[in-house]
């Protein structure tokens, strides 16, 4: 599996494309003492199957540079701009484009190779990506890059190979290299940048759209870009300027962990992930780990209103895996806001179906999409979600989090 294929509800119905087919696990009620877990929860009629009702033993620390590297992407979310702030319009989540970079291929698939290739020899340590589209009106789509490396030295070269190598690009579903031609973006001479248009598919009635792909760099950074629009060229380019203009200020406020450091790097410093259901073998990714509250952004479905509610209810960190997440907040009464909220995204921004309720959970709120389905349910501070293709097995999961989260 590649990147994150999974963002709440909505992945609910991707997730059966690409990842293996999950079974409902059979299992007996589970036996707790006591009738009542708190919350309204029966903890004695919840059935877990053979999910996990324990924490996981401390993650401990990277260990080598390239987990700490990972690490290090997942902490540098928090200071990268996401598309929707660029340009409010940019609502929909691309779930391919979205996540913890690893290096060159990763810089290919998102902007077209060999820019990538650039990368190599300059000390390449961390990156991160978030991209959005429009879902409404002339087409506009932004992929926003921020790539560490080593040293302002090592990413002012890279930035420069990485231009040089960026006259012909291959890009995805593409079955022949497209050649660009440089361009420029308002207000930021220094930036390198091409331009190409292209039109959406073969026989498409839609008008073509115009791309830009820009790399500034910026301190020990290098910040990259994929705007297009069916709006021409300078509509592409200004999204590039505008991104710019707050990317740079944001990614100055990021403490960068010295290089070498990255094998220290805690992976689950404050034991939330720990205490987060799991995923299963191929559903593990690189992705999956603690983010702050901006950075958990990235792979939600309506970004710019969760950002509103985690600001509103004070959203402390928030795990998150292909197939579970948990937000931490700073009271029961917050965490019920939480869930209730995710429900009216499910059902008004995501259109899915209430689904059929858990046993023992009567306040868990379950959802069908196409291919699966979603849940969401608290315990004390904590809203927790989980997703799955079974109704079964999601509920399994929602009741094995919620004895991993209370120790029941």
């Amino acid at each position: 599996m590649t990147g994150r294929m999974w963002t709440r509800a909505a992945a609910v119905g991707v997730v059966a494309l690409v990842a293996g087919c999950a079974s409902t696990v059979t299992g007996v009620a589970v036996k707790a003492p006591g009738d009542s877990g708190g919350d309204g929860v029966d903890v004695a009629q919840l059935t877990t199957g053979n999910y996990p009702i324990k924490p996981r033993a401390p993650l401990g620390v990277a260990g080598n540079p390239k987990r700490g590297g990972l690490a290090e992407g997942r902490r540098m979310a928090g200071f990268v701009v996401g598309p929707w702030q660029t340009d409010p319009a940019l609502v929909k989540f691309e779930q391919f484009n979205t996540g913890v970079m690893k290096g060159g291929d990763s810089v290919n698939a998102l902007l077209g190779a060999p820019i990538g290739d650039g990368l190599a020899g300059h000390n390449f340590v961390a990156g991160f990506s978030s991209a959005r589209h429009t879902t409404a009106g002339p087409y506009k789509g932004l992929i926003n890059v921020v790539l560490r490396l080593a040293t302002p030295a090592d990413a002012s070269a890279a930035a420069t190979d990485m231009a040089a190598k960026s006259g012909s690009l291959s890009l995805p579903f593409s079955e022949a290299p497209t050649p660009t031609r440089p361009t420029s973006i308002p207000r930021y001479p220094g930036t390198a940048a091409v331009g190409y248009s292209w039109t959406p598919s073969e026989g498409s009635t839609e008008p073509p759209r115009s791309a830009v792909i820009a790399l500034t760099a910026h301190g020990s950074y290098v910040l990259a870009q994929a705007a297009d629009s069916a709006a021409g060229p300078d509509n592409a380019a200004q999204m590039v300027a505008t991104t710019l203009d707050l990317q740079q200020a944001l990614i100055d406020k990021f403490t960068p962990t010295p290089v070498d450091q990255l094998p220290q790097l805690p992976l689950d410093p404050t034991g939330l992930l720990a205490r987060t259901l799991p995923p299963k073998g191929a559903d593990e990714s690189t992705d999956d780990g603690v983010y702050e509250p901006h950075g958990d952004l990235h792979f939600q479905d309506d970004a710019a209103h969760e950002e509103a509610l985690f600001n509103s209810v004070g959203l402390q960190q928030a795990s998150f895996t292909l197939t579970s997440a948990v937000y931490q907040t700073p009271d029961a009464g917050s965490a019920d806001r939480v869930v209730a909220d995710f429900a009216a995204v499910a059902t008004d921004f995501d259109k899915l179906r209430p689904a059929g309720s858990i046993t023992g959970m009567p306040n868990a709120k379950c959802f069908a999409a196409s291919l699966g389905f979603y849940c969401v349910a608290r315990f004390d501070r904590y809203a927790f979600t989980a997703q799955n293709e079974q109704l079964g097995a999601v509920h399994q999961m929602i009741a094995a989090q919620y004895r991993i989260l209370s120790g029941k």
